[in-house]
């Protein structure tokens, strides 16, 4: 599914998709891969899998590091046996914050 995901940089934030079409994600595993436009990597995110439901952590420790700018993104999921699907895929946008540390 075709999707837009936009944070400002420093943020934390946290991304869920639920998977239709299978019956359960039990044995499967995730990733997002968010990279540059000439395909390098920008950071891979392992999701946690609970029922049909995917989240991803963004930590700012993280995000602190993304350079602002328009990035591509998709999310994979397997099992043991090579059954890969890619449920989502799309923009990844890294905004530019007003405040970096509101302490």
């Amino acid at each position: 599914m075709l999707q837009l995901i936009m944070i400002r940089q420093g943020d934390a934030d946290t991304i869920s998709e639920t998977i239709s079409g299978l019956e359960s994600l039990s044995g499967y595993s995730a990733k997002m891969y968010i990279k540059h436009q000439d395909g390098t990597e920008l950071d891979t995110l392992i999701g946690t899998i609970d029922g049909l439901v995917i989240t991803y952590e963004i930590i700012n420790e993280s995000s602190k590091l993304y350079p602002i700018g328009k990035y591509y993104f998709e999310t994979k999921i397997w099992d043991a046996i090579d059954h890969v699907y890619t449920p989502s895929f799309g923009r990844f946008i890294i905004l530019t914050t007003l405040q970096n540390d509101p302490s």
